[in-house]
């Protein structure tokens, strides 16, 4: 029979009954199988291996005579009755074997035809691909890879590539497998052989939107992801190298030696030296000479005082003139300048600022508060030490020179000199590596008592964070400006002028020598008298000093206890316990005994209100308890009361424990052990020295960095080779209880 009267029958299969339709069924299918009988055993093997494929390439899938496109079925779609089967199996049996019939008798027409000789091997060849990329079975649970035939290697769906042929081909394939193995139960699920791989596909084409909302990704999307989180941290990492990008770590040397930074009035060249940077007195203020002698201190505001090029600093500067203790001369008038020592010259990293403020007095005499090449390295701070005008030349008070001027007032010109060198730190010291706004002064002896003072000034505040006071004195400012102009005429007497253009003609040294001889004293090493001369060198001038420390420190300390941290400014006090020894003193006699000792002190004040058998009771009678009831008396006491009084600040005392209190001193801790510690310059020889030193060090340092001390925050502390707290001190009790401190401090 032939196909034409199949189809016939077919058409008519509408119009009959069930029964004839089964009928004529079978005899259909006993036509097919008599025909397929008569195939060659070759074509038989040939359809077995190929002729499914070709069919599904070719598109020449029929059901019942009738051309039909493979269809894709969704996964969990619903087969219904007639969608590609038929309502037994016996129709499906059918079915199949007409379709192959079909299929044989397409083929062999298409051998017919000439284009089959190009054709038949493209398809040979496309069959082969196509088993080749079958997937095997055990490797189906893996949507993510599938494996390359006979090399049997895994690969990422996402580098597939499949032209529209390969995909209908397969499709066909997999769409005939499942009739062939799908059971006829009326409605079911269709159950796909390949619906792990199809899944795949399933989500590739669907929307990104639609793939985020059912969470089903596929590796594209991860890897999308993967490169857009690379991208991102990729410029975060930028940003933040480019944030911190700036200037050189360290600016070029000249010659590998010479090093130039900027300040505000121009630029300065210093040198490189044991491995830091040093700035020899770089000028902050105008010089103070000619007219501008006994004014107070002008900054370098105008660029006419300013110089042009680079100016070298390459050499140390003479110290302001002054009168040493030895009674020599030294220094210059022109000596408004400041020296800098700093471990790095940049701008990415601020170091904090330790500002040297130190004299033996407040007429003269140099300490030991210099800048420290190696703790400048070591600590990684930027050490300044400004000059300021001293004696006559800094604190002359007098009446021709108040009257000169408006408003009236005069003295304390070397109070103003710090007052400006603080104001050019502020804006020039970023230039040299150092933080504006963190700056710890350090006074020493006069000049902790001048910090102290500019520590009542307002317009002062705002240049420091935090101070550092060894040694000062606590009576100052001791007399209104009217008085200390009166206490002053001796002065006039001596210089022989009367008006204030006479006192800026003379020259320097008629200066120096029309000041007495007493105000150029220093009690600090001796036994208070009850006719003993007493004078200030600061006054309260309306200006700078306008109220007495107490009540500037009564109200920081108000503000401590209400919050007010930036009013208040951290404080320490300190002080050696044997800060009234000196080499003079020590030389007055080869042996020191007791007798000597007892008479010393029964000549004194002490010996005047009969105390001093009460007072050998917390004293021995050797050189070293004399020493430690004169540095009581002068020092120590003064700043227990004051500490206990006035401030809630610490106070530290320097025990003894190896500190070297000069050639002469044996181990005695001297008024200048603490400072030499802090600035490397202490003699450490022996290994407690060393302990002694490295506490002292820790418990400065710690302070410049933090604004804190690392121990307690209040009352005393003993420094020796630890710190220890100081719970009491009996000796201080009895001399404040009968009114011997702080009567008799030290005024420098």
């Amino acid at each position: 029979m032939s196909t034409v009267d199949i189809n016939q029958m077919d058409s008519e299969n509408d119009n009959k009954t069930l029964d004839k339709k089964q009928i004529e069924e079978e005899e259909k299918e006993m036509m097919l199988k008599a025909e397929n009988e008569k195939l060659d055993d070759s074509e038989d093997k040939k359809m077995e291996g190929e002729g499914t494929v070709r069919a599904a390439l070719a598109g020449d899938v029929t059901e019942q005579g009738r051309e039909v496109k493979p269809k894709y079925i969704p996964i969990g779609a619903i087969k219904m009755p007639g969608f590609f089967t038929r309502n037994s199996e016996k129709d499906k049996t059918k079915e199949d074997e007409s379709t192959i019939e079909k299929d044989t008798e397409h083929e062999k027409t298409l051998e017919k035809t000439d284009d089959d000789i190009n054709t038949k091997p493209q398809i040979g060849l496309l069959q082969a691909f196509a088993k080749l990329l079958q997937p095997k079975d055990n490797d189906r649970e893996n949507d993510q890879t599938k494996r390359l035939g006979i090399f049997n290697v895994k690969y990422p769906k996402m580098f597939q590539k499949k032209n529209a042929a390969q995909e209908a081909t397969l499709a066909s394939m997999e769409t005939l497998e499942d009739k062939l193995d799908t059971t006829n139960d009326g409605m079911e699920n269709v159950k796909l052989d390949v619906a792990d791989q199809e899944e795949g596909k399933v989500a590739t084409r669907l929307p990104l939107k639609e793939r985020v909302r059912q969470r089903k990704f596929i590796i594209d999307d991860i890897m999308v992801c993967v490169v857009v989180v690379l991208v991102l941290l990729a410029v975060i990492i930028g940003i933040i190298v480019a944030s911190r990008a700036g200037p050189p770590n360290e600016r070029p040397l000249r010659l590998g030696r010479y090093i130039t930074t900027l300040t505000s009035c121009g630029a300065v060249e210093g040198i490189y030296d044991e491995g830091v940077y040093k700035f020899y007195g770089v000028p902050y203020a105008v010089p103070p000479v000619g007219e501008k002698r006994f004014t107070y201190a002008q900054p370098l505001n105008n660029l006419s005082l300013c110089w042009n090029g680079t100016l070298e600093l390459h050499e140390p500067t003479p110290l302001c003139l002054q009168m040493l203790e030895n009674s020599t001369i030294t220094g210059d008038e022109d000596c408004l300048t400041l020296d800098i020592v700093t471990p790095h010259v940049h701008y990415g990293y601020p170091l904090p600022v330790v500002v040297l403020i130190g004299a033996n007095s407040l007429a003269g005499g140099i300490g030991p508060a210099q800048p420290s090449a190696l703790y400048a390295r070591t600590k990684e701070v930027v050490f300044v030490r400004p000059n300021f005008r001293l004696g006559p030349f800094g604190f002359l008070a007098l009446d021709i020179l108040s009257n000169s001027k408006y408003p009236a007032t005069s003295g304390n010109y070397g109070l103003s000199d710090l007052l400006v060198a603080l104001q050019w730190i502020q804006y020039n010291i970023k230039h040299f590596g150092g933080d504006a706004e963190s700056v710890t002064l350090l006074g020493h002896r006069a000049g902790a008592t001048l910090v102290a003072a500019l520590t009542t000034a307002t317009n002062a505040q705002k240049l420091y964070s935090r101070v550092w006071l060894s040694s000062p004195s606590v009576i100052f400012p001791g007399e209104p400006l009217q008085q200390s102009q009166n206490n002053n005429e001796q002065f006039k007497q001596l210089s022989k002028c009367n008006d204030a253009d006479c006192l800026r003609r003379i020259t320097p040294t008629e200066i120096l020598s029309a000041t007495p001889d007493t105000w150029l004293g220093n009690n600090i090493d001796s036994l208070p008298s009850a006719d003993e001369f007493k004078r200030s060198w600061l006054v309260l001038d309306g200006n700078y000093l306008r109220v007495h420390a107490y009540e500037s420190w009564d109200k920081q300390k108000k503000a401590k206890e209400e919050g007010k941290e930036k009013v208040f400014k951290p404080m320490v006090f300190g002080t050696a316990i044997h800060s009234g020894h000196t080499d003079l003193l020590k030389m007055k006699h080869m042996n020191w005994t007791a007798d000597i000792v007892e008479k010393m002190v029964n000549e004194s004040y002490i010996g005047e209100k009969n105390l001093t058998e009460t007072v050998f009771q917390h004293f021995n009678k050797t050189y070293e308890g004399l020493v430690e009831l004169i540095s009581s008396i002068r020092t120590l006491c003064p700043l227990v009361s004051l500490a206990r009084l006035r401030l809630a600040a610490p106070l530290y005392v320097v025990t003894g424990a190896g500190a070297g209190g000069g050639a002469a001193g044996g181990g005695l801790a001297g008024i200048d052990a603490d400072v030499q510690a802090i600035v490397g310059t202490f003699e450490s020889a022996m290994p407690e020295q060393r302990r002694f030193m490295a506490a002292m060090q820790q418990l400065f340092y710690y302070f410049v960095w933090h604004g804190e001390l690392a121990g307690p925050a209040g009352g005393l502390l003993a420094v020796g080779q630890d710190l220890l707290p100081l719970p009491a001190a009996p000796a201080c009790d009895l001399l404040i209880r009968e009114d011997v401190v702080p009567r008799y401090a030290h005024l420098d």
